[in-house]
């Protein structure tokens, strides 16, 4: 990881954990080298960040979005990371606007990057089990119900189809919901 100011990234230690990947090293190679403008001289000494300073800044973000709706394990919120950073949705990670004009914007694909392993898991799953599509604010609650058991719903769940249907059934049936 390049050097940081610190004293801006809440989750420096999910981030540097994260990073020792592999697949980390694949997301920072799809980086331009553009300038992104800031309109916060609090926040940044400059008035641009590059691309791989935004890049970190919305992983940043991201996860502190996680943090700030499930109540589970810090843990846990990594491994959900890990496991949605990579999928198809992840572009707003890369997004070259800024991050405090237009929030809604952050939120709304931090939305859909996270929702998309669980749909792509509920597809699969639906045909060998009776499960119940969930809609984001749904799954949130799920998740915070069944606590060290949530990054199971965002597993690549190709590797071992039948262990996920096992266990996706058990948390369908004894979760509440």
């Amino acid at each position: 990881m390049n050097k940081l100011d610190s004293t801006i990234i809440n989750n420096i230690s999910d981030i540097i954990c994260i990073s020792k990947s592999e697949n980390f090293n694949s997301l920072i190679k799809k980086l331009s080298n553009n300038k992104i403008k800031v309109s916060s001289n609090l926040i940044h000494k400059k008035n641009y960040i590059t691309s791989y300073e935004q890049f970190i800044f919305n992983l940043d973000n991201y996860i502190s979005f996680l943090k700030n709706i499930l109540f589970i394990n810090p843990l846990e919120i990594r491994l959900i990371v890990e496991l949605t950073i990579y999928n198809k949705c992840n572009s707003i990670l890369f997004s070259d606007i800024y991050y405090y004009q237009n929030v809604e914007y952050y939120i709304t694909g931090y939305k859909k990057m996270f929702m998309f392993n669980y749909k792509k898991n509920y597809n699969i799953l639906k045909k060998f089990i009776y499960i119940k599509k969930l809609s984001f604010d749904e799954l949130i609650i799920k998740l915070n119900k069944i606590k060290n058991k949530a990054h199971y719903y965002f597993e690549n769940i190709y590797n071992n189809l039948p262990y996920y249907i096992s266990i996706i059934d058990y948390l369908e049936n004894t979760s509440n919901m």
